[in-house]
């Protein structure tokens, strides 16, 4: 469907030239003044460093009992104590039952 590939100018564009839509009222102030175009990514989400990085690093290879939790794991270990009752009732949470 290649009437279907480019933005909406080049489209309406396409479709008023094929004379399959009649010309818009807003097609001339647009083709004056486009959109902005945005380059596309290569689909690779890059990394994103910050300053603190290295000092954090070096903080969890020395204090390792303290590294962050995988939230997955967690939630599916509160979840097997909270269906076996070894979770108190204040914990109790809407969403597992």
């Amino acid at each position: 469907m290649s009437f279907m590939k480019g933005d909406l100018l080049s489209r309406t564009r396409r479709l008023v030239k094929g004379m399959a839509k009649a010309e818009p009222v807003w097609l001339k102030a647009m083709e004056q003044a486009p959109p902005a175009t945005f380059p596309l990514s290569n689909g690779k989400i890059q990394k994103i460093n910050v300053p603190e990085d290295p000092y954090i690093k070096m903080f969890f290879r020395k204090h390792q009992a303290l590294q962050p939790e995988d939230p997955v794991k967690f939630v599916l270990f509160f979840h097997a104590l909270y269906s076996s009752g070894q979770v108190w009732a204040s914990y109790k949470c809407s969403v597992l039952d």
